[in-house]
C-alpha cells in the first residue's frame, strides 16, 4: 500500500463540497472562504433536502448568486455550472422529495444548462459532458410527455 504523504490529507478545500479554486498556502482569503460561497451551500443543502419546499424562489435565487460569485471572479463558470445542474437535477430526481418541489426543480435546469451550453463552444470535453448529460435528462422519468 503507498504511503500518504502529509499533503495529500489536506483537503483541497477549506469548507469542502463546492467548486472553489485549490487553497493556496498563503494567509490571502479563497475562495471557499467567501461569505458568498458559504451562502451558496447553504442554499444548495435547503434544495437538496427539500427544506423549503413552499419557497421555489430560493432555486432562482440559488442561480442568480451562482451567477454574481462567478461574474466576480470567485467561482469557475465551468464546474459552478456543473455543481448547480447536478444539485437541481438529484433534487428533482430524489423521490423523498415533495413533487411540486421536484417539478419546480427540474424547471430550473435550463439556466444551469444553458449557460453550460454556451460555456462548450469552445471546449470539446465540455461539450461532450452537457451532451451526455442532456441524453440523460431526455431519458428521464420526470421529462415532460
Amino acid at each position: 500500500m503507498p504511503s500518504m504523504s502529509a499533503r495529500a490529507s489536506v483537503p483541497l478545500f477549506r469548507s469542502g463540497g463546492f467548486p472553489a479554486s485549490p487553497r493556496t498556502d498563503d494567509s490571502a482569503c479563497s475562495a471557499a472562504d467567501h461569505p458568498g460561497v458559504e451562502c451558496l451551500r447553504w442554499m444548495g443543502l435547503k434544495i437538496a433536502c427539500g427544506l423549503t419546499p413552499d419557497d421555489p424562489v430560493l432555486l432562482r435565487r440559488h442561480q442568480l448568486t451562482t451567477e454574481q460569485l462567478i461574474g466576480a471572479g470567485v467561482l469557475a463558470p465551468v464546474p459552478a455550472q456543473e455543481q448547480a445542474l447536478r444539485l437541481l437535477y438529484s433534487a428533482a430526481h430524489n423521490p423523498l422529495l415533495p413533487w411540486h418541489w421536484r417539478w419546480a426543480c427540474l424547471d430550473q435546469l435550463q439556466r444551469p444548462l444553458a449557460a453550460l451550453v454556451a460555456l462548450a463552444r469552445t471546449d470539446d470535453a465540455l461539450a461532450a459532458r452537457v451532451q451526455r448529460f442532456q441524453w440523460c435528462l431526455s431519458q428521464s422519468p420526470l421529462k415532460e410527455s
